[in-house]
């Protein structure tokens, strides 16, 4: 049967709305519940809570539980709101400081725009930035938030964050928010009183889902007024295996390293930025992951670009971070420790894990260390000038090594007065080729000519031989110790570091080489040998055109030290025959 408008007229249609609505009303909060469950209140407002959380959540397990539960609740048309808008209306600075360095944040990206160390200066005299500013412009500025997804990292990066500061003066914080609904971040940095080390905490969800991430340091580090000063740059990894590091021409392209790690940074000659768990954690105390950034800057008016390397550090969706920067000074980094909990254990005289390790004293570490305790104790006590502290150990070490070099002395005078009988034995065979087996009748006789005077061939090269140690640990003694950088000894000289920048020191150098060869007894017997053994100081003199002026001080020294030693010993008649034999002979 057809129904007409007739039979509906307009009441009896409003009246069967409203008994249709009622009816809709009634069944939607049983269908809702069984088929559409709402949220969990306490999940609710977990996630609401997430941005704003304290400063204790971030590295905490629980913290990173609740936001992952976001895309469940998101399966609906529109995913739920990360937090009220936090967010900045232009661009600010804040500058924090202790006795040791000042930092200005800007609010941009939450980054660091300069990191100044008080103690230390540049080539120009002031103090020295850390913060390499024009790469940074480009690549992004310290403690940037380093995520894949390149188009979420370019909107933190350019995100204006609410800023909260509380004093300029150390021990303070300031804590940087961020959101905008769906995108929610926030970076707070602690400092404390008279200390390198400090802590930063960072967080980042989008559309309530936790975004892992690391705080990178990308382009480039420490004193960038010293030349070339980017290809001392390293990025270090540490594991309880031991230090890896991880040069420019080794990184070919941005690298991840899966952790976890005990520390991770990026370091020059002299100073560090290194990333560590923090002092008091629940979970493993190690840093997730690091990776090392490569990439190419040209500067202004430059040819051609400059290659420069940096690290990032973290790798979790909340990161606590400890993060020390300053000077690779051994007093200082001794007393840094990356193990959570260290400090209490070194107190009660437990051997403990520090950050001397970055400094690399190489092959003779043995002798490197001592050298350079020996250094600044001379320093400290007898004279405040590292360059004639130079001298006076170089001396001292010569003066120890003289009863070896005495008797080394001997050996030579003993080959010298066998000299001719050598040369006739080469005369005698001379007209054998050197592949003939009569040669090898030569060498036989030889040896058993020095056996029969108690001569050692070798015994005069052996003070060189002793000297290389010395010399390749006073080298890394001189090359990576802060104590050294910017250190004045006389006149013209003023970085012992450096260069002589008129080559003054290798040339007076070499020159006392040439005296000190005249001076001792030549053992050789071959011509072509003694014209190796005339070029020997040209080639050493070329060789420290452009070493550290500290260590051709040391050889140079050593040179002097030599020639009145070998003017004592030729002067005594050390080493020679007895004289009373040859007087009773004559009788």
């Amino acid at each position: 049967m057809a129904f007409s408008k007739k039979d509906f007229p307009m009441e009896l249609r409003v009246l069967l709305a409203f008994a249709l609505s009622a009816l809709v009303l009634m069944l939607w909060m049983p269908v809702q519940q069984r088929f559409f469950p709402p949220p969990a209140p306490a999940r609710q407002a977990a996630t609401q809570a997430r941005p704003s959380a304290p400063a204790s959540s971030p590295g905490t397990d629980g913290g990173a539980k609740a936001p992952a539960q976001a895309p469940k609740k998101a399966a609906g048309k529109r995913a739920p709101l990360a937090a009220a808008v936090k967010q900045a209306s232009e661009e600010s600075e804040t500058a924090l400081e202790n006795d040791l360095y000042r930092v200005v944040f800007s609010n941009r990206g939450a980054v660091v725009k300069s990191w100044t160390l008080k103690g230390y200066k540049d080539a120009h005299g002031r103090a020295l930035e850390l913060v390499n500013r024009g790469p940074d412009a480009q690549l992004g500025y310290p403690f940037l938030i380093w995520v894949d997804d390149e188009e979420l990292r370019n909107k933190l990066a350019n995100a204006l964050f609410r800023v909260q500061a509380g004093g300029s003066q150390a021990p303070a914080k300031v804590v940087f928010e961020y959101s905008d609904r769906t995108l929610a971040a926030r970076k707070e940095f602690r400092f404390e009183h008279n200390s390198y080390v400090a802590q930063v905490f960072s967080e980042v969800s989008n559309a309530g889902a936790p975004v892992p991430h690391q705080l990178a340091w990308r382009g480039g580090f420490g004193d960038q007024t010293v030349a070339d000063a980017y290809q001392t740059a390293t990025v270090v990894t540490a594991t309880a295996a031991g230090i890896e590091r991880h040069e420019y021409k080794n990184i070919k392209a941005d690298t991840k390293y899966s952790g976890p790690f005990l520390y991770a940074g990026v370091e020059d000659l002299f100073f560090a930025v290194v990333f560590m768990p923090p002092a008091e954690t629940p979970g493993p105390g190690t840093v997730a992951a690091a990776a090392a950034f490569r990439s190419e800057y040209q500067p202004e008016g430059a040819q051609s670009p400059i290659g420069l390397i940096g690290v990032g550090a973290g790798g979790q969706a909340s990161n606590g971070l400890r993060v020390f920067v300053g000077p690779k000074a051994m007093d200082v980094l001794s007393h840094v420790y990356p193990e959570p909990g260290a400090a209490e254990r070194a107190r009660q005289g437990q051997p403990v894990l520090s950050l001397a390790d970055l400094l690399d004293f190489g092959w003779f570490s043995f002798i490197a260390k001592p050298l350079l305790l020996a250094l600044k104790w001379i320093h400290a006590r007898v004279v405040s000038n590292y360059g004639w502290a130079i001298v006076i150990i170089t001396i001292v070490i010569n003066l120890l090594l003289f009863p070896l070099k005495l008797k080394s002395m001997k050996s030579a005078l003993k080959m010298q007065q066998l000299a001719p009988q050598i040369k006739a034995v080469q005369e005698k065979y001379k007209k054998f080729k050197f592949n003939d087996p009569k040669k090898q009748d030569q060498n036989k006789e030889i040896m058993d000519l020095y056996k029969r005077h108690g001569v050692n061939p070798v015994g005069g090269c052996f003070p060189m031989l002793l000297q290389i140690p010395f010399l390749y640990a006073f080298y890394k003694v001189l090359a990576i110790s802060i104590e050294m950088r910017h250190a004045p000894w006389f006149g013209w000289i003023r970085d012992l570091s450096s260069k002589d920048p008129y080559y003054i020191l290798p040339i007076v150098m070499t020159l006392t080489m040439f005296l000190l060869q005249k001076m001792t007894p030549q053992t050789a017997t071959d011509p072509a040998q003694q014209k190796m053994f005339m070029f020997m100081p040209l080639i050493f003199g070329f060789m420290f055109m452009n070493v550290s002026s500290g260590l051709v001080l040391y050889w140079l020294v050593g040179n002097l030290v030599g020639m009145a030693q070998q003017w004592y010993i030729n002067r005594a008649g050390l080493g020679a025959a007895p004289p009373r034999k040859p007087a009773l002979a004559a009788k």
